[in-house]
Order: C-alpha cells, then sequence, then structure tokens
C-alpha cells in the first residue's frame, strides 16, 4: 500500500529513533494510530489496539529477563513487584515520552484539542504497541525487540530502580500481601468520573473485605486504584 507523505515521515521518524526498519510499514503506522483518528480518517486504516495487547506481554518478558540477569539472587516476589512497577502505566509513559512518540502518535482534532498525546494510558499503550509492531514485522522472534528496548532503555531502566524512581505498583503489592496474609483479594469499585476527557478525574473505592476502605483519585482509572490500593496497603500494615 502507498501511504501519505504525512504518514511516511512518521513511520521513517520511528523507524530512525529505534534503529530498526520495518519490512512491513503497516505495523509501524497501525501502532501509532490511534482509534480516533481511525473514526475521523475514515479510510483503510487500523489502529493499534491489537499490537499494544501483543506489545504488553513482549515487554514483561524482556523486562523479566533484565530483571533475572541484574538480581540473580532476588525472590521471585521481589521480581514480581519491580515488574509490575517498570511496566506500569506511568513508567511505560515516561519511557515513551523519552523517545517523543507523543509527537508521532496519529490522533484526531478533537483529542488533539484535548492533548491526548500528553496523557499517560494513551503514551503507554503507543509504547507498547511499538514493541507488539517490532514483534509482529520480525516473524514473532524476541531478539529484535529485546535488543531494541536494551538499546535504548536498559540502563535508564537499570538506574531508576537503583536510585528507587520507579513508581510503584500498590495494586499488586495490596494483592500479594493480602492473598498471602487475609486469603483474600481487593475489590475496586468506581465512584465517580468527572469533568471533560482532557482533565477527568477518576474517583475508586479500595475494599479488602470489612477491614479496610479507602479512596484514591487520578487522572485516570489506574491511578486512582493505585492510590487507593497504597492507602489500603499503609493501612493493613498499621493494622499488622
Amino acid at each position: 500500500m502507498t501511504y501519505p507523505e504525512k504518514f511516511l515521515k512518521r513511520i521513517e521518524k520511528l523507524e530512525e529513533i529505534l534503529g530498526y526498519t520495518f519490512k512491513n510499514k503497516e505495523y509501524p503506522l497501525t501502532a501509532l494510530t490511534h482509534s480516533s483518528f481511525v473514526s475521523e480518517y475514515k479510510k483503510d486504516i487500523k489502529d493499534y489496539e491489537v499490537l499494544e495487547f501483543l506489545g504488553d506481554s513482549v515487554l514483561s518478558l524482556i523486562v523479566s529477563e533484565i530483571l533475572i540477569k541484574q538480581y540473580p539472587k532476588a525472590r521471585e516476589g521481589e521480581l514480581s513487584k519491580i515488574r509490575s512497577s517498570v511496566i506500569s502505566e506511568a513508567f511505560l509513559a515516561k519511557l515513551a515520552k523519552m523517545i517523543k512518540l507523543n509527537e508521532l502518535v496519529l490522533l484526531s482534532r478533537g483529542e488533539i484539542a484535548q492533548k491526548g498525546m500528553e496523557r499517560e494510558s494513551l503514551l503507554c499503550d503507543v509504547f507498547e504497541a511499538v514493541f507488539g509492531a517490532i514483534y509482529t514485522d520480525c516473524g514473532y522472534y524476541i531478539d529484535p525487540p529485546r535488543q531494541v528496548f536494551n538499546r535504548l532503555f536498559k540502563d535508564f531502566l537499570i538506574k531508576s530502580i537503583e536510585n528507587n524512581e520507579i513508581p510503584r505498583d500498590y495494586k499488586s503489592i495490596l494483592q500479594v500481601y493480602t492473598q498471602k496474609h487475609l486469603k483474600t483479594i481487593p475489590k475496586y469499585i468506581l465512584v465517580e468520573a468527572k469533568g471533560p476527557e482532557h482533565e477527568k478525574e477518576f474517583t475508586v473505592l479500595c475494599k479488602v473485605e470489612d477491614i479496610v476502605e479507602t479512596i484514591g483519585k487520578g487522572k485516570s482509572k489506574k491511578e486512582a486504584e493505585n492510590k487507593a490500593a497504597s492507602k489500603a496497603y499503609k493501612k493493613l500494615k498499621e493494622k499488622n
């Protein structure tokens, strides 16, 4: 397929950033395309959701390998907590901004007006989709996406862990704690979502049986859940 110049320039820029040349140019274009743009463009073009689904697993494997090699004496529980923090929405969005994916993503006019390219949830999705695109393009081999990630992000990742600069995934931490000590798992209830799309605030209730109830607020549902989980975890630790 022949793509318009505005698409080709984005693909070329992405390839330049990644140090990887795609054999099938449809994959990088799809990875950069938000569903809102597909609706507005009204031509034969796909959004990144399937590649995002795949890229999530690809990144989980790559990060797991890095952690096991870097911390060979760490226990499974420790590695799991660190990995959850690394592949969290907040941290992957930070990596996406490092390579300026926010400048390449294709959005509708409405999403652009609402500064969609700055949302952590969207940046995380695009980042995952890019690695799903590499993995698919190379015939489902892990080496090419692993090499790209290690070259661009491995040193920064390890430094962030050593300096305790990765966001903590309190949802995972809380679940591990409640399963071990209380034989149950937390429940999350969306209480409210208010405000315009580009400034929406979510309120989530975290409930652990009849022991603890906490409220978290954030710019995304995930952020609100994580904040509520953080409060619940700290309350449980105080009780015990």
